[in-house]
């Protein structure tokens, strides 16, 4: 099926950069729904981890509320509850799915450790090339809608990798794979992970590939005074988070507008929170209107 290009550079417009965090990331549909209604014009998508998932999604569709009703429909399938099931292993959070037993969490959480230990992954990457089947269709970049841009990470060189053309199933797939928790991808001289490793927001390859003017958009959560780390591992995790924190700072401080959805501490794994990250995109799109209308 041919797509046609709604969007181009006319009359002004701004190109968006959609930043990682999981679950989080569904407030970028909020953010893409107010834009769209108000008739704000998106010329273009840079995105990121689950900001590619969006930015493709919406770059294929071209329209937010179609985005909304594929991620509402994906949240109904088996292979979202298995998938659900899988990553809650990794916080012990197993309330949002049925599981029998105190003794499958703890045999769960020791299998996960014990992956960790011995593979370069605790999850093939098929849980994630089978998921983003069921959202994107296997299209190339050349058949989108919305000019999109996809960020990833080549682990062997610790470069940002920036796809434009090519399968976005597979783009998308690269920029999606959390090092150490999923499988990476491998191709060529190259081992692709999750694109927030090099940036959260795609603030610069965004207007470095587009130009214009950019509004980044960060699901990341807040900065909090946290319990005191009880483990070498919590105070490397913890450090990593202030590391993290700062150096979004940095990248947020290059766009034209910030947008900062209210995502609270929601874990990067609970999907179930679709509705509210929905309202918290909504949210805080609107109070930017005014500049964004400037």
């Amino acid at each position: 099926m041919t797509r046609l290009r709604l969007f181009s550079r006319k009359n002004g417009g701004y190109v968006l950069a959609l930043g990682g965090g999981g679950a989080r990331g569904l407030a970028h549909v909020g953010v893409l729904k107010v834009l769209q209604r108000e008739g704000i014009r998106i010329n273009a998508i840079a995105g990121t981890s689950m900001g590619a998932v969006v930015g493709a999604m919406f770059s294929y569709y071209g329209d937010a509320l179609e985005v909304e009703e594929v991620f509402r429909k994906f949240m109904a399938t088996r292979l979202h509850k298995e998938f659900g099931r899988l990553f809650s292993l990794l916080s012990g959070n197993m309330n949002h799915f049925e599981e029998p037993g105190r003794l499958i969490k703890t045999l769960g959480r020791g299998f996960v450790y014990l992956r960790a230990a011995r593979s370069k992954a605790i999850f093939s990457r098929n849980i994630v090339s089978e998921t983003l089947q069921e959202l994107i269709p296997d299209v190339q970049f050349s058949e989108l809608q919305v000019p999109f841009a996809c960020v990833t990470t080549d682990l062997m060189t610790g470069k940002e990798i920036v796809f434009t053309s090519g399968p976005v199933l597979q783009a998308v797939e690269a920029s999606s794979l959390i090092p150490g928790i999923v499988e990476p991808m491998k191709v060529g001289k190259s081992i692709f992970v999750d694109g927030s490793t090099t940036g959260m927001v795609p603030v610069s390859a965004a207007a470095r590939i587009f130009g214009g003017k950019v509004i980044a958009v960060d699901v990341s959560m807040e900065l909090k005074r946290t319990e005191q780390p009880g483990t070498a591992f919590e105070v490397a995790l913890r450090a990593g988070e202030i590391t993290n924190h700062y150096l979004t700072r940095i990248w947020l401080s290059k766009a034209d507008v910030i947008i900062h959805p209210k995502v609270g501490q929601t874990y990067w794994a609970n999907f179930e929170k679709l509705d509210e990250m929905l309202q918290a995109g909504e949210a805080a799109t609107k109070k930017t209107l005014s500049l964004l209308r400037k």
